[in-house]
């Protein structure tokens, strides 16, 4: 994979026995050729969407052909993943030597991290479901290497590089707020470049205190916080321990707001999913958002408005940042609905 900022390898497979590869099409560009499972086939099995932007939504079509002699019936068809929407299949027929559409889309995240998803897609008297496949490489405008920071394992330091594809120079500003640690670089004696080595060192920070992201800032003006996903043991379920309890998470539980100024709100959005499994009952409330807010004195949170959609509920809230001792913020906020609180982020750079 290349040297991307949130290069995220998104997969979305409809799941299946069918595998094999692909064969070019208009939607993208596509890989190998199509696959018989039985009489069933599915073209093209992946669509790879190259690089897509951060919360763009990516639309795919595939078909379904029926090359037996007699007609086929798809019996149901669902994601498994909430992040992928398809058009509605449950009870369609397709007659023998006909073909059917199958439209997906995939909603790609707004920060780095590999995604995947399936489609569950299922034939009347085949016991199998039918594959196929989407992917992208989500990119911003600088770019990293790698792509998240690992500190499993007991590695508390490590090296990123972080470059500008257009070889045009800039400069790095801070890492969550500090000084950065560069290797080979001295910004008093040096000319800015488009090319950093950047230390990262957790040695000093206890488990319990680890972020889930490191935020570098840069002067970039389409690009002026720069997140990288920490990888530990205490960042991953062990970060939101109460998300069975109150039966949802955060997908994303942090929200680059970029520059800010002081007293002039900014209207942002964050969701959360359920995760209870699918066919079991959903519990009451779940989906009643009554509040975010802020438990930083300088820094404001208010709900503006939520809306379910599927297994998810958009929630659009107001920050407003009205002191600060730092021009970098990396302020924990909270959801509140009936069945609990869950804490989120928001990164921001304060203008000066």
């Amino acid at each position: 994979m290349n040297r991307v900022l949130q290069n995220v390898a998104i997969a979305v497979f409809i799941c299946a026995t069918v595998h094999g590869q692909t064969v070019p099409s208009g939607t993208g560009p596509l890989l190998g050729s199509a696959v018989a499972t039985s009489a069933i086939t599915l073209t093209p099995p992946l669509i790879d969407f190259g690089v897509i932007k951060p919360g763009s939504r990516q639309k795919g079509v595939f078909q379904i052909h029926n090359n037996g002699a007699t007609m086929v019936k798809i019996e149901s068809a669902f994601p498994s993943c909430k992040c992928t929407t398809i058009s509605d299949m449950a009870g369609k027929e397709i007659a023998a030597g006909a073909e059917l559409e199958l439209l997906a889309s995939l909603d790609a995240p707004r920060t780095p991290g590999e995604k995947d998803a399936k489609v569950f897609v299922k034939i009347v008297g085949i016991e199998q479901p039918l594959i196929a496949k989407m992917q992208g490489v989500v990119e911003l405008p600088l770019s990293v290497y790698p792509a998240f920071i690992d500190a499993l394992k007991g590695k508390l330091k490590g090296v990123v590089e972080i470059s500008n594809p257009t070889k045009a120079p800039f400069h790095i500003l801070s890492c969550d707020g500090a000084t950065p640690q560069f290797v080979d670089f001295d910004p008093v004696k040096d000319a800015a470049r488009s090319t950093y080595r950047v230390c990262w060192d957790f040695a000093m920070v206890p488990n319990s205190k680890l972020q889930q992201w490191w935020c570098v800032e840069t002067d970039v003006e389409d690009c002026r916080i720069v997140p990288f996903r920490i990888r530990h043991e205490s960042t991953g379920i062990l970060f939101d321990k109460k998300s069975d309890e109150r039966r949802w998470f955060i997908p994303e539980a942090i929200v680059i707001v970029g520059q800010i100024a002081l007293n002039k709100p900014v209207e942002l959005e964050v969701e959360i999913e359920c995760n209870v499994p699918r066919g079991k009952p959903q519990p009451p409330g779940w989906d009643m958002v009554r509040g975010v807010e802020s438990k930083d004195p300088s820094v404001k949170a208010e709900l503006i408005s939520s809306k379910r959609e599927g297994d998810r509920v958009r929630i659009q809230f107001r920050l407003n940042v009205e002191k600060s001792n730092s021009h970098f913020i990396y302020a924990p906020l909270f959801i509140q609905t009936d069945t609990g609180v869950g804490r989120f982020f928001a990164a921001a750079v304060v203008a000066s």
